[in-house]
């Protein structure tokens, strides 16, 4: 469905670089806009992301403010990925929530930025619908608070299916229901997109499922043993999207 697609440009391709050495170039440049994070939890954070066919969902937690949504962000800024943010809601309780619903008022689907970039990064470059796809490059999807909802009511169906993935050499697809007696949408699950989430310590979030947990790569942010002044505000330019090889 056209209604979809969305326009995401993209830069030149990057190939050939060394690994260590551009993590390395992520932390510099974290550290010249002004955000230091310990080396062990980059490397993890990193290490993470790669072993997504295992555990296909990275958590981040800790306490407010220690940078755990700006890492992936930063990640993606420096490291060449695209990256989607969606703000989780306190009323998300269903898969609707992540993706979308059909509006009967207006007659169409409303989908989510997040449906519409998982779209985009299935179809390849100038393709006829999709002319700014992203089947080549990788994108990586933050839900920010992520606990703030029970997690099994919005992302169980994904989680679910994602880990059906594991080891498959066939597409393995989620149905999206568009509504209007429609036939669902088959969102194929491509391994160039990488699933993120925040959730803060405190007494507003919700406890994560052992299912959830079982499935996940999970990092604590521990609280900042020294306070550094940000005298210039300034992030670097954007790396150019790497190549998914």
């Amino acid at each position: 469905p056209k209604v979809l697609a969305s326009d995401i440009e993209q830069p030149p391709v990057v190939q050939g670089l060394d690994e260590l050495q551009w993590l390395k170039d992520i932390e510099q440049k974290s550290n010249d806009y002004g955000l230091y994070f310990n080396p062990r939890i980059l490397k993890a954070f990193h290490t993470g992301l790669k072993t997504a066919e295992w555990s296909p969902l990275t958590v981040l937690a800790g306490v407010s403010g220690t940078g755990k949504s700006e890492l992936p962000r930063l990640y993606s800024h420096f490291g060449g990925l695209f990256f989607e943010v969606l703000a989780v809601q306190p009323n998300w309780d269903s898969p609707q929530s992540l993706f979308g619903y059909f509006n009967s008022i207006d007659n169409r689907f409303n989908a989510t930025t997040v449906l519409r970039a998982m779209v985009q990064a299935q179809h390849a470059p100038g393709h006829e619908t999709y002319k700014h796809g992203l089947s080549d490059r990788l994108v990586l999807v933050l839900l920010d608070e992520m606990n703030l909802a029970h997690v099994e009511q919005y992302f169980s169906d994904l989680l679910s299916r994602l880990e059906q993935r594991r080891g498959e050499t066939r597409d393995v697809t989620l149905d999206i229901d568009l509504g209007a007696g429609l036939p669902p949408y088959p969102l194929r699950l491509g391994r160039n997109v990488l699933w993120v989430g925040t959730m803060n310590e405190d007494e507003t979030t919700k406890a994560l499922s052992d299912k959830v947990i079982d499935r996940s790569n999970l990092l604590f942010f521990p609280r900042p043993r020294t306070l550094h002044s940000r005298a210039d505000v300034t992030l670097g330019a954007e790396s150019p999207l790497l190549a998914e090889s």
